[in-house]
């Protein structure tokens, strides 16, 4: 199915601070005592040119979010970022993603592929119980797996490809695929609900999930308490509960961020461009599988070359357009692979413009230079020059200005270049139809890096068909050892980098912001912003 991403804003998190004061150690004549008194009633005991001991502070082991726009609690359904990444606390995946994005069991005990790519068979865990006491079995992921498969307003693209479920034995799922699907681990990131669950629309609602918290109920006025759940299947979680604060819009509940009454934020909420963190405040950032590109119409005349395609790439300045553009929230890339991904390759020398590598590929695809070294082709009797326009969407003032940026460069070059700007329905109506010639876009790589939707022959943005990518791309789904599928992931990025159907720029940027409260466990990953909550911790 084609897409482009449209970044929408996401939920973030907070921490409350309370602290109580100990009492003064005072000594008389050998002789040890505690001793409260009033500010009134305190007279120092102390020998002259002594000090008095500092309180020590006690930091509450609870933390506090806040929720904004509740629809429902049902991860799979609800429309607020927020509500969403307050259920990370609540339900759990079969697999989460690392820094690296390599596969991370959670409520998978262990997976393995079929040798055609089409099955994945996924053992589960035994002894997870969800919050109500019951345990979790395969079925639940059955049922799962069928409502995603149904259509969801979350996670839905993650099971497109899924073509079947089955419960094979209670702690066991097999799931099949409509294509080989390469690293088929990596598309079970989403939260499993129990078998059966009906969601409402009430925050009183009891939800039930196997996370390290569960939701106990109101604590107080718009507030809410994720109590920490005892028999929760890898030990008891750092803290000790987790308070909801539901809050009336986006707004007010940047303005609580800013006054330390939350203390946890994401990239979606704030903005990273200006925001500039305070104190002690942490910033954990990582590179998203959102990357912008600059996409070829390889059925115009003047880009049906694989050399003239390339050569124009070269002439991007990746490092320029993510440095300055999009402000440094964003890690440019020559290859259509998230640069922290274990599958990328050194590949920092690729990323300047090349305008020399350019001219030698130019050259090659038989463009010539008059005397204003403008380049062109002999056409019969008429010279024919080199002339492009790259459309983007007028609402989207960076992908205009990459526009721009790469056009002063081919105009640099030798080549006529304009931005073309449009509306958003006109641009993706155009885009659809092939009527452009270059267009900057965004799109949403899949966590398992499967390209056939961007670069296949079925059906792309560009027109562009090669059965050599078409080969690599089946074979990413049926290599299984390490080094296998390393080895073919570098071919196909190779093989798209030569063909250059679409030029790679750069992946976004996404953080969670964190107040001094919160010491360490945040490590959001493009599984999602909040994971991993049994390890966050105060102290």
């Amino acid at each position: 199915m084609k897409r482009f991403l449209i970044l929408t804003a996401a939920a973030a998190l907070t921490l409350s601070l309370c602290s109580c004061a100990a009492g003064d150690a005072l000594k008389n004549a050998g002789n040890s005592f505690l001793g409260i008194f009033s500010s009134e009633e305190t007279q120092s005991t102390e020998a002259p040119g002594t000090e008095e001991a500092a309180p020590q502070e006690q930091v509450s082991n609870d933390i506090n979010i806040g929720v904004y726009d509740f629809d429902t609690y049902d991860p799979l359904n609800t429309a607020s970022p927020t509500v969403r990444d307050m259920c990370g606390f609540i339900f759990e995946p079969l697999f989460s993603l690392d820094g690296e994005m390599r596969t991370v069991p959670v409520l998978a005990e262990s997976c393995e592929a079929s040798g055609d790519g089409m099955t994945l068979t996924v053992h589960l865990k035994q002894n997870v119980l969800w919050h109500d006491g019951s345990v979790f079995c395969a079925d639940d992921v059955v049922y799962t797996v069928n409502r995603l498969r149904s259509g969801t307003a979350n996670y839905g693209r993650l099971a497109e490809t899924i073509a079947s479920v089955y419960a094979a034995d209670a702690n066991t799922a097999v799931i099949g695929f409509t294509r080989p699907a390469p690293d088929a681990a990596a598309l079970m990131i989403f939260p499993i609900v129990k078998n059966g669950s009906v969601f409402g629309n009430s925050r009183d609602d009891r939800v039930i999930g196997t996370g390290p918290f569960y939701m106990e109920g109101q604590s107080g006025r718009d507030e809410y308490r994720l109590a920490v759940f005892e028999g929760y299947h890898s030990g008891r979680a750092v803290l000790d509960s987790v308070y909801v604060s539901f809050i009336p819009d986006k707004e007010k509940y940047i303005s609580l961020f800013n006054a330390n009454e939350i203390n946890i934020a994401t990239s979606e909420t704030l903005d990273m461009t200006s925001f500039m963190p305070k104190g002690n405040a942490g910033v954990q950032d990582f590179v998203s599988n959102d990357m912008t590109f600059l996409g070829f119409n390889t059925a115009d005349a003047m880009l049906g070359d694989a050399k003239t395609r390339r050569a124009v790439s070269m002439l991007i300045d990746r490092d320029s357009i993510a440095t300055h553009i999009y402000f440094s929230r964003a890690e440019a890339a020559d290859y259509a692979i998230n640069p922290r991904s274990w599958l990328n390759f050194d590949t920092r020398d690729k990323l300047r413009a090349d305008a020399q590598g350019a001219a030698m590929l130019l050259r090659e695809a038989g463009w010539q230079t008059d005397g204003d070294g403008r380049y062109y082709k002999e056409q019969g009797r008429r010279s024919v020059y080199f002339k492009v326009s790259i459309l983007v969407n007028s609402d989207s003032p960076q992908r205009a200005a990459a526009a721009e940026d790469i056009c002063g460069r081919l105009r640099t070059a030798g080549i006529s270049a304009a931005v073309e700007e449009c509306g958003y329905e006109e641009y993706s109506r155009r885009i659809g139809s092939g009527n452009y010639q270059l267009f900057i876009g965004e799109t949403e790589i899949p966590p398992n890096n499967d390209l056939t939707e961007l670069a296949g022959s079925g059906g792309n943005y560009f027109g562009y068909a090669n059965a050599e990518i078409d080969t690599l791309l089946t074979q990413m789904g049926t290599v299984t050892l390490e080094n296998d599928v390393k080895a073919v992931s570098i071919a196909l990025y190779e093989k798209l980098r030569e063909e250059s159907p679409f030029a790679p720029i750069c992946f976004a940027k996404k953080s969670v912001v964190s107040g001094a409260k919160l010491k360490q466990g945040v490590s959001p990953s493009i599984s999602g912003y909040v994971r991993d909550t049994e390890k966050w911790s105060v102290r």
